[in-house]
């Protein structure tokens, strides 16, 4: 498509403002017309025209051009070809994409094009619309001014702190609350991380209706709340976990949320719990702005938060290291142990090899101590699980009261388990614990946390009984953290893992694997993985990772449809180079990049497995593997169509001939 007029040039495509298409040629602005009708749409104000390939004409409809960053509001992309018209609506995202240096879209003669472009000036002069691959979207923008210390208003650049008007709004927190038939998902991520059992005492600050409260007091859990208008009587007091859920969210003042988060810590013995909404899950069409959030139509504030963007205000205004612990979800620990055993338990690596109960029974050699089978058998289960034997407070009290009944002592049981046990499934165990604190431990020292005495006493008994000492537990950490550096180590791991079945290994030496399939993975592999998690903030949200084990980078990948398509669409990318201390994020949200033959970084044990693996194997068939990893809509249904097939959901489905 050829045309003559200036307008925004962006790779390979001219976007121009409804009003500058008057320059175009005539064929181009009948083309455009065309798409209209196509579309059946005039609510638009932007044209996307392509140079080359396929006829295809986007009519983008943006906020009103007097706001300083329009955001994107619909697309609708029409392929003159094959008379198709895709819509895609952003209404309803917090975080759309949104426009800069929107001067260059509108005509020449347009009288607000010079003050548009002296806000544009003054922004490339302060350097803040370098790296526009992280100023995409509204979220990103915002972050980006506000650590530069400026916000606009209007088309003038203020610096922050200077008074700005604010339209009168009566905020009325209380109806934010909201009544639950079950648990909140922070409370659950807690008793799921075993933060909370009957031992436990939890302090949920700001509770609401106090359906939490009553949930955990029904199950045997001390529980106590507070809340400002629902509970305001109730004495706010220390407790082992304090919850501070979805309450951030719903303060429209940073100061006083810095206080409420700073009195709700004051409060935690071990642990606080911090949850909020994040930006991915907001619906904000019936919202309007207010402050660095919005006010709803029941006159609530929300303030949405991007997990890194929380994790750096809880850990600014507490000075503890808070750990993603789901979306929107973070840990904070007072206590060093707690902190210590949580850690651990994120980097245990279970184990898939079992032994049947049919199996010790055959090696069974003391026919005289049936009686004690189960309590053996449970020894046997709790060793395969620590990689050691247990020491006697590990057994659980109904086995201790079991041997004191029939007068045998914890060593003699172990002895007796041991004919039980399998040598090779101990020794594997065993292996893989050493792995799991070598993984622990070098992540401590990627932290800086070294002293014994700051471990709980399990990996205390665990470095004994596995190392020897804690020297030679921190030599073994070190060498595992160095190794890092060697790429031929690096390599040797994801060739072993991948020829074992797991993960996907490209010819370029990258390996990829699900997110959650990590803790899967050789120490190697998850010490690379955890070092990029801990200097990322966190996996929480993201389904795909890509180890580029040749150049010490790491890839993180999410998607909107991850579980429920089979040919899910990105949505952003995440790129973390340790080596040169770099984190660059990509947002692929305007764009149409499908992940393809999604089985090859899945386990078969995993939730559709089987049903991913047959469209795989149909699209691999038709020619779809020939196109990489990634690929976007339109190449897919290119290679589709020439093989005469179009995907149907999780199946292909012939070209019926019109």
């Amino acid at each position: 498509m050829h045309v003559a007029v200036s307008g925004k040039q962006v790779a390979g495509s001219l976007y121009l403002h409804r009003d500058a298409i008057a320059a175009l040629e005539p064929a181009s602005r009948s083309e455009i017309w065309a798409a209209e009708a196509l579309a059946n749409t005039s609510q638009w104000n932007v044209v996307k025209l392509r140079h080359s390939g396929e006829k295809r004409i986007s009519l983008l409809t943006y906020e009103d051009f007097e706001r300083p960053f329009p955001a994107l509001l619909e697309s609708v992309t029409v392929n003159l070809e094959n008379r198709t018209a895709v819509r895609r609506s952003y209404r309803a995202r917090a975080n759309p994409p949104v426009l800069h240096r929107k001067e260059l879209l509108l005509p020449a003669d347009h009288p607000r094009r010079g003050e548009y472009g002296e806000l544009t000036q003054a922004l490339e002069s302060m350097g803040l619309l370098q790296e526009t691959s992280s100023i995409g979207t509204r979220l990103s923008w915002e972050q980006r001014l506000r650590e530069a210390g400026v916000k606009v208003v209007g088309h003038a650049i203020e610096r922050l702190g200077e008074p700005a008007s604010q339209p009168e709004v009566t905020i009325r927190r209380h109806l934010a609350a909201i009544r639950r038939d079950g648990l909140s998902s922070p409370v659950q991520a807690l008793i799921r991380h075993g933060l909370i059992d009957e031992q436990t005492t939890l302090f949920d600050y700001g509770c609401g209706f106090g359906s939490d409260v009553e949930g955990l007091q029904a199950a045997g859990i001390s529980a106590a709340g507070w809340d400002p208008y629902y509970a305001p009587d109730q004495p706010r007091k220390s407790a082992d976990v304090v919850n501070l859920g979805f309450v951030l969210n719903v303060i429209e003042t940073p100061a006083e949320r810095q206080d409420v988060l700073q009195s709700a810590f004051a409060l935690a013995q071990r642990c606080l719990s911090v949850a909020v909404i994040t930006s991915s899950r907001a619906r904000t069409e019936t919202c309007r702005p207010y402050g660095d959030g919005h006010v709803t139509r029941l006159g609530t504030f929300q303030k949405f938060y991007r997990p890194a963007e929380l994790k750096e205000i809880i850990e600014t205004t507490l000075g503890r290291e808070a750990f993603p612990a789901g979306p929107g979800l973070f840990f904070v620990f007072a206590d060093p142990l707690a902190e210590q055993s949580y850690l651990l338990s994120r980097q245990t690596r279970r184990s898939t090899t079992s032994v049947t109960v049919a199996a010790r029974r055959k090696a069974a050699r003391e026919a005289a101590f049936e009686a004690l089978r189960p309590d053996l058998e449970a020894i046997v289960a709790i060793a395969e699980d620590l990689g050691r034997w247990p020491a006697p407070e590990e057994l659980p009290k109904e086995v201790r009261h079991g041997l004191e009944e029939a007068k045998t002592s914890i060593a003699k049981a172990i002895r007796l388990a041991s004919s039980l046990s399998d040598p090779e499934v101990l020794e594997q165990a065993a292996k893989q614990r050493q792995e799991d604190i070598s993984v622990y431990l070098a992540l401590n020292e990627f932290n800086r946390r070294k002293n014994y005495r700051d471990l709980p006493e399990r990996l205390q008994r665990d470095v004994r009984a596995l190392f020897g000492n804690y020297t030679t537990a921190q030599a073994s950490a070190r060498d595992l953290l160095f190794s890092l550096a060697d790429t031929d180590n690096l390599c040797f791991a994801a060739q072993t893992t991948f020829g074992e079945g797991l993960g996907f290994l490209d010819e370029e030496e990258n390996y990829w694997i699900c997110a959650e399939l990590i803790s899967r993975l050789p120490a190697a592999l998850r010490c690379f993985a955890g070092c990029a998690e801990k200097y990322a903030g966190g996996f929480d949200e993201m389904h795909l990772v890509k180890f580029h084990l040749l150049t010490g980078k790491l890839t993180i990948f999410r998607y909107a449809d991850f579980d429920l398509s089979p040919l899910p669409r990105l949505e952003l990318r995440t790129k973390i180079d340790l080596r040169r201390q770099r984190i660059s994020d990509f947002d692929h949200e305007d764009e149409d990049q499908r992940l393809v033959l999604k089985s090859r970084f899945m386990a078969p044990d995993q939730t559709g497995f089987e049903r991913q693996k047959r469209f795989d194997a149909q699209a691999s068939d038709i020619g779809l593997a020939e196109l990489g990893v990634r690929a976007t809509g339109s190449e897919i249904l290119s290679v589709s169509e020439a093989a005469g097939r179009l995907p149907r959901g999780w199946n292909w489905s012939p070209i019926t001939p019109r």
